[in-house]
Formats: C-alpha cells, structure tokens, sequence
C-alpha cells in the first residue's frame, strides 16, 4: 500500500484507455475550476467570497484525488474506489 502514495507521474496512458483519460480530463477541468475560483476571490463580493473559497478548496481537493486514481488505475486496471470516497470525508 506504500507504492500508492508515490505514483510515478511519467505513466503513459494508452489510445485505447478511455478510463485513465476520463481521470485525466476530470483532474484538468477540476484544477483549472479550483484556479478560477481562488483568482476570482477577489473580484467576488464580500458576502460570497467563503462560498467562493470554500469551493475552490473542495475542487482543488478533488483534482489532487483524481490524479492519485489515475495512476492507481494505470498501475493495477482496478477501481480506486478508496480513493473515490476518501475526499468525502474532508469535505463533510
């Protein structure tokens, strides 16, 4: 279980791998919205900016846990549902 935490960012995922590419594209799309959100902390009026912050911190969380699946799954081509329900319990 030590190996999980130290995935090797270099794995290439293949043409044919639609699954590890949907992590990808869920990494991407979730770090890009948890930027947009803490850029525009500033821009946003005084009484949504928790709501702002507090958004960005859950998707910046997100897209950290979705880059560990996808290694995961690169590794083992098995369901890294530990990791799918782990962030859960940060944010709850």
């Amino acid at each position: 279980m030590d190996h999980l935490f130290l995935l090797d960012a270099s794995m290439k995922i293949a043409k044919t791998d639609y699954v590890s590419f949907t992590f990808f594209i869920g990494t991407m799309a979730m770090m890009a919205a948890a930027v947009f959100f803490f850029l525009e902390l500033n821009n946003t009026s005084k009484e949504w900016r928790t709501s702002v912050l507090v958004s960005g911190l859950i998707t910046f969380i997100a897209s950290v846990h979705y880059y560990y699946m996808r290694g995961y799954y690169l590794e083992t081509h098995d369901s890294p549902t530990f990791f799918r329900y782990v962030d859960w319990l940060f944010i709850a």
